[in-house]
């Protein structure tokens, strides 16, 4: 079976909306490099409607370079992806597939074994590395944890690996749940993390003491409401997913919710945030 791959000219978080928007019609595979995102489908389902929608994107995005399209013949497309995959330091954790031996330069890391699907959390894009640097010095012995948007459900696996008591973690993406489930029982904390799928209302209200959010800005904004109602007095709130750009929308919204910056920490053009309730 013959496959096309399509190169689209788009960086940043653009690139996971439009992965997000190219597997609801039909593409099964994505690489997301710095300039580029190469999106993959079978050729049978490649057409000039699929083309014409990409091609307006782009024109909508302001972006005048053509992706490019290539036909690739039949491969081992599990065995080319696993070679990809391979295990990633972010101190203190070393993140690997189940199908990648550990490191022995990296045997005393905290071990987190992800195998991922179509979900976000691999520990390869700059606001996961930046959300798992931030969590040693937020997440205590016995915290009760919410992670939104889970993907993989890396960071929940990280929370309880640090010593969380419990963990919940929610995704609204339907590939999320078995991935994050699959995960959870891999790493052996199924007595400790729920994956819930839907939004924050399917989730208990808690309070927590800890949230962890890697998502995006628009909805981390929608989301800061509920977060500062479902957190403890003392609790507190690990933001990614933003740009540096984002941080003056960003702070003036927390600030209006009721948190106070805590600690910030940037990687290339990626911004994160711990924030507390006011006192």
């Amino acid at each position: 079976m013959k496959t096309i791959e399509v190169e689209i000219p788009v960086t940043g978080d653009a690139q996971d909306y439009l992965v997000a928007e190219l597997a609801d019609v039909g593409f099964e595979g994505f690489v997301q490099e710095d300039d580029v995102l190469k999106a993959y489908i079978e050729a049978r389902l490649w057409d000039g409607t699929k083309r014409d929608w990409i091609e307006l994107w782009l024109r909508s995005h302001g972006i005048e370079e053509p992706m490019k399209e290539t036909v690739i013949d039949p491969q081992n497309w599990n065995a080319r992806w696993e070679e990809t995959v391979q295990p990633v330091a972010v101190p203190p954790f070393i993140i690997k597939p189940t199908w990648a031996s550990l490191p022995p330069e990296h045997g005393d890391k905290i071990l987190l074994e992800v195998d991922p699907k179509m979900s976000f959390g691999t520990g390869y894009h700059e606001s996961t590395r930046l959300m798992l640097r931030l969590m040693p010095d937020v997440v205590k012995e016995g915290d009760v944890v919410m992670d939104a948007g889970t993907g993989t459900g890396i960071l929940a696996i990280a929370a309880a690996r640090l010593g969380a008591k419990r963990a919940v973690g929610f995704d609204i993406d339907e590939w999320a749940y078995p991935n994050a489930t699959e995960n959870v029982l891999l790493n052996g904390f199924a007595d400790r993390i729920e994956i819930v799928e839907g939004g924050i209302d399917e989730v208990a209200v808690g309070p927590y003491d800890v949230i962890l959010a890697n998502i995006n800005l628009n909805v981390l904004l929608g989301l800061l409401g509920s977060f500062y109602e479902r957190l403890t007095s003392r609790g507190r709130l690990v933001m990614a997913g933003m740009l540096q750009g984002d941080r003056p929308r960003m702070s003036e919204a927390l600030e209006r919710t009721g948190f106070v910056i805590d600690t910030e920490k940037t990687e290339n053009d990626w911004w994160a945030v711990v924030a507390s309730k006011r006192a």
